[in-house]
């Protein structure tokens, strides 16, 4: 039986606590802003054409709709306050904001080869959001948590998550889920596989058991000469 996790609800002093209110506070300033014709969100093409700001200042900010501000910023501080409390407030915003901000840099990077992709706005909030339900969901995987009154695995409840944002893009844009696609992408190498980190300690483990094995090769086991060495133990490697 899969074990049980319970979601606890963050201090009001935790780093996702914090991310939450800025991402209510942010939210409704970068739609003043926007209204105002200064845009904050991320547009592929306004960065391609030298506004490189908004691919930090993208990173908080919701969709400009009371659903998207509200429940993104719900998710952020209650899933997010779990995953803060199992993974410490350092390695939880490390996570959340460079997972958030190469997600950003790589749709950047995607417009150059799909050019409607540099007309399309992005909200860094709706990612960070996607990015801590999914992770939660990776991190506990076969442990078990309770989503509305109902037990699931964590690779159910992520699988959740992901198609909450199906559901966005067929109802609105595809498009809008590349900077998604790609934030899931690192949380899934990260979560799961400790990437880049662990990956890398691994890779270079693997390295170094190859290059032994490979240093090993020309040994072999020589006759000593009975005479030199009695019964079974003229056996060296040379």
């Amino acid at each position: 039986m899969a074990q049980q996790v319970r979601f606890v609800l963050p201090s009001f002093r935790s780093a996702s606590t914090a991310l939450a209110v800025a991402m209510l506070v942010t939210s409704i300033l970068w739609k003043l802003a926007f209204d105002a014709g200064v845009a904050l969100y991320l547009v592929p093409g306004q960065v391609l054409g030298g506004r490189v700001w908004q691919l930090a200042s993208w990173v908080i900010a919701s969709a400009p709709s009371t659903t998207s501000v509200i429940f993104n910023s719900l998710i952020m501080w209650s899933t997010g306050g779990t995953l803060e409390l199992r993974w410490g407030k350092a390695r939880f915003l490390r996570f959340v904001l460079v997972t958030t901000l190469l997600a950003g840099v790589m749709t950047v990077v995607s417009s150059l080869i799909v050019p409607p992709i540099g007309s399309v706005a992005f909200y860094g909030g709706d990612v960070m959001a996607a990015v801590v339900w999914v992770g939660y969901g990776c991190v506990i995987w076969n442990q078990s948590t309770n989503f509305w009154g109902y037990p699931l695995t964590g690779k159910s409840f992520a699988l959740i998550g992901v198609g909450f944002l199906v559901l966005n893009a067929i109802f609105s844009s595809p498009l809008l889920l590349l900077a998604e696609a790609w934030a899931l992408l690192f949380t899934f190498a990260y979560a799961r596989y400790g990437f880049p980190t662990e990956f890398l300690i691994r890779f270079r483990s693997w390295q170094m058991d190859r290059d032994l094995k490979k240093r090993a090769s020309h040994l072999k086991g020589i006759d000593g000469g009975r005479r030199n060495v009695g019964g079974d133990s003229d056996k060296f490697l040379h």
